[in-house]
């Protein structure tokens, strides 16, 4: 098979950004803790020349802890992500928006549902849908009230990761384990998937000629993913983080489906097309902060960096003759400086910034030379309460003509209530 054709064929954490400490007890008995947390989130928005109310990444949580014998504790967690406003919005701003592709419609849907056993020695050990560990070192620039996460390769393939791994990952097995040292704290993280999404193509392999790939032929394979990060004792703190992930993709099938499309209506003409277009999606993620945390008292900075394979989307009808996935390099920043009474004033900025560094992918662009997201952040949050916070958010974009359909400068505010 040729380079083009397999090219074409690829078309087709427990880090919680809620406290615990908001956690609401629904039930308390000295053998379980059944507890609900959460946010509602909603802003207007100014963008491509239109002001609308959207949905920010509202969810609630349902979490039980049961304690076990010998220090073990186990449980539960169940997340829906929550569009409350317009559940038809396809304006996603954020990357922590994004839903499973069969959920973009949906009012109501699963963010997280994974089970989980901690022990104090032996780790953290969790199987279901859940952040992935390459979010151990991505989250830490992800602090925007209304847009960031799109350029750490966290939120892969333009939906919530899961399919990747490197998101919220879908029928994951995951460990972590975390270790007191004497000038701070080493944490290590693996993961694993076997399948976890079909892989759907269909694909112009010649003029008036498109390949389909059947049902459950093709799909995205087994996942592997790892993370370390190290938490020094140096001022407020100093951190640093790697993490790596990799998807098979399973591309291959004896029994392709070709369609003659010259008509009105597409035609089947062979259904044994043989093909196998394998390869893989990867992802990796360095990134370092310094500060007691994000929105916390003083200075936090953050600075993520990534580099990635077919993890990617560049919009649709933007490329000719192959996909629009391709390879990529990018890195985020977020700052904030937060004073006052109980810490209620913060300023934020910094930058989501996302290129392409796929030779092919880029010699196919209908318009322009390469795929750049550039985006700059100004915002202000003011703490109501400890539930309740408002905020104001500007973006600056740069993105040249292939990036422009899906970003552009906004202006919001907006209001957050945690349960």
């Amino acid at each position: 098979m040729n380079k083009n054709l397999h090219r074409t064929l690829l078309a087709t954490a427990t880090v919680a950004a809620i406290s615990s400490a908001n956690a609401v007890p629904i039930y308390q008995s000295n053998q379980v803790t059944l507890y609900m947390e959460g946010y509602f989130t909603a802003h207007m928005v100014n963008s491509f020349g239109d002001t609308q109310m959207e949905d920010g990444a509202s969810r609630i949580r349902i979490g039980l802890n049961v304690p076990a014998y010998d220090e073990w504790d186990t449980g539960f967690n169940l997340e829906w992500g929550v569009r409350a406003i317009n559940s038809a919005s396809n304006l996603v701003i954020q990357g922590d928006q994004q839903a499973a592709p069969g959920d973009r419609q949906n009012s109501l849907f699963l963010r997280q549902g994974h089970l989980f056993a901690k022990h104090p020695t032996w780790g953290d050990f969790s199987m279901g849908k859940q952040w992935g560990v390459y979010y151990e070192v991505t989250y830490i620039t992800d602090w925007y009230n209304v847009s960031g996460g799109l350029a750490s390769g966290t939120y892969g393939l333009n939906t919530d990761g899961g399919s990747t791994g490197t998101g919220r990952a879908d029928s994951a097995l995951a460990w972590r384990k975390s270790w007191d040292l004497a000038a701070g704290e080493f944490k290590i993280g693996f993961q694993y998937a076997a399948h976890t999404a079909d892989f759907e193509t269909a694909v112009e392999i010649e003029p008036d000629r498109e390949l389909v790939c059947p049902p459950s032929d093709c799909e995205f394979g087994i996942s592997h993913g790892i993370s370390a990060g190290y938490l020094a004792d140096i001022g407020d703190g100093l951190y640093f983080g790697v993490a790596y992930n990799r998807v098979k993709l399973d591309v291959a099938s004896q029994d392709g489906l070709v369609f003659d499309t010259s008509g009105l209506e597409p035609v089947l003409i062979d259904d044994s097309f043989s093909f196998n277009a394998s390869s893989n999606t990867w992802a990796s993620a360095i990134g370092t902060y310094y500060g007691k945390g994000a929105y916390e008292k003083g200075f936090y900075g953050a600075v993520v960096v990534q580099r990635s394979q077919n993890n990617q989307l560049a919009p649709q009808g933007s490329v000719v003759g192959i996909t629009n996935f391709f390879d990529a390099r990018g890195s985020e920043s977020f700052l904030s400086y937060t004073w006052g009474r109980d810490n209620c004033y913060s300023f934020y900025g910094g930058h989501n910034y996302l290129e392409s560094d796929d030779p092919e992918f880029d010699a196919a662009l209908v318009q322009g030379n390469q795929y750049r997201l550039e985006q700059y952040y100004l915002g202000f949050q003011y703490r109501w309460n400890e539930r309740v916070r408002i905020y104001f958010e500007n973006a600056f974009d740069s993105s040249n003509v292939v990036a422009k359909p899906e970003f552009d400068n906004f202006n919001a505010i907006g209001i957050r209530i945690d349960i």
